[in-house]
């Protein structure tokens, strides 16, 4: 049950986005699920790769909320535009998210995007984003998506407290076949949060942070979700051009409809090669776990990988 893409409305960063949606009552597809559930965990684990300074992280759809707090240094050369991108090559014990026979594949990540993050006044920012991501599996070639992510919000730092800032942004996420012609699944969410930078010193630092996404519209109505989240992340500078970052995340996914409620934990570990400014190269491994009231939708995955990412600030 696809939707061509040429019946959605050129306007989808606007609230009232039209798009007529599908009667209730729909029969569930695990493959519609699995594809949602694929985007967010690679595009929670690609996102941690492609910033190289230490000093600021893409403020992303997915980044995930952390290091949004980040762009908040009190320099007087700070530039709001932000161009990214990564091409990944990762292997997975378990392409699909099955609970069963799982099956192991080589996929490629591309990523790219554009951010937009101006300082509106004292500690308040805006912030505009685009991220288009590209899935591509060597074996399973049924399993290829792109998911689009368009959105825009405010973050608030609170300078008094060490960089503590609040955020709030509307999202919208489009997943689309490798074909690009119609659509799996589009979702427009609001997502509210808050982060706590703890910088050790030069050489280390920590974050942890809360985030709720909130349902607002979305298709098939079977996979849609809200999503609350508890995030931290780790960043050791080994040397002046190699770092290693450590990612976790445990979120609750109660479902909007069937009453499905998932327990998921995504850890991370990445070691980052500097090159420049502009450029790294870098080596991952994590895993994700999905628990699930609902024992088909359980799984278990490891992924590794390594990657090149580039990012211009102006």
């Amino acid at each position: 049950m696809a939707r061509s893409l040429f019946r959605r409305p050129a306007a989808i960063l606007a609230a009232a986005l039209a798009v007529a949606a599908p009667a209730s009552g729909q029969t569930p597809s695990p493959t519609v699920t699995t594809d949602v559930e694929r985007s967010d965990m690679m595009g929670t684990i690609t996102r941690q790769l492609v910033a190289n300074n230490p000093d600021y992280v893409v403020p992303s759809p997915a980044d995930d909320d952390l290091g949004v707090q980040r762009v908040l240094m009190r320099r007087d050369d700070y530039r709001p535009f932000t161009l990214f991108s990564s091409v990944n090559e990762f292997f997975t014990t378990n392409a699909a998210l099955s609970n069963s026979n799982p099956q192991s594949d080589w996929f490629t990540s591309v990523l790219f995007g554009a951010s937009y993050m101006p300082r509106i006044s004292g500690g308040l920012f805006g912030e505009v984003t685009a991220v288009q991501q590209l899935f591509r599996y060597a074996n399973y070639g049924g399993l290829n998506f792109n998911s689009l992510d368009l959105g825009a919000g405010l973050v608030y730092v609170f300078r008094d407290f060490e960089g503590l800032s609040i955020f709030a942004r509307y999202n919208y996420n489009l997943l689309t076949p490798g074909s690009a012609d119609s659509s799996l699944f589009y979702q427009q969410t609001i997502r509210a949060g808050v982060n706590k930078p703890f910088i050790f010193s030069r050489a280390h630092s920590a974050t942890l942070g809360l985030a709720a996404d909130i349902n607002l519209d979305g298709w098939p109505e079977y996979a849609l979700r809200n999503r609350f989240a508890f995030l931290a992340g780790y960043q050791l500078n080994i040397t002046r051009i190699l770092q290693a970052n450590a990612f976790y995340q445990l979120a609750y996914f109660p479902y909007v409809e069937f009453g499905r409620r998932d327990w998921n934990q995504i850890v991370s570990l990445a070691f980052v090669l500097n090159l420049t400014q502009r450029f790294n190269i870098s080596t991952s491994v994590s895993a994700a776990f999905n628990e699930s009231n609902e024992s088909f939708y359980e799984y278990s995955v490891l992924n590794a990988g390594v990657g090149i990412a580039a990012n211009y600030k102006f």
